[in-house]
């Protein structure tokens, strides 16, 4: 009986040593494989996420600016346009 708990005791200690180093082994497998992706972003130079959320709200501004620039055109291309058939009616006459 002695013999038997000895090998089933055995038995666990190599199964719990088993799984820790498969453990270890996925951890650095994993380590590895992050640090190529990683490499091969930097070798890509795409844009971080900070430099692109910057970007995005600036020209977010320069658009609304640009739509309040178009606004006093249009406003002033109506007055031209009654100044112009003004223009014509005074001269008709």
């Amino acid at each position: 009986m002695v013999n038997k708990s000895k090998i089933l005791s055995d038995l666990s200690k190599i199964a719990v040593d088993a799984m820790s180093t498969f453990s270890s082994l996925r951890k650095e497998i994993e380590t590895m494989v992050s640090l190529r992706v990683n490499r091969v972003i930097n070798k890509m130079n795409l844009v971080k996420r900070d430099e692109f959320d910057a970007l995005k709200r600036l020209v977010q501004k320069l658009i609304i600016d640009n739509e309040k620039l178009k606004k006093p055109r249009k406003k002033n291309t109506i007055k031209k346009n009654k100044t112009a058939s003004r223009k014509k009616k005074t001269k008709k006459r």
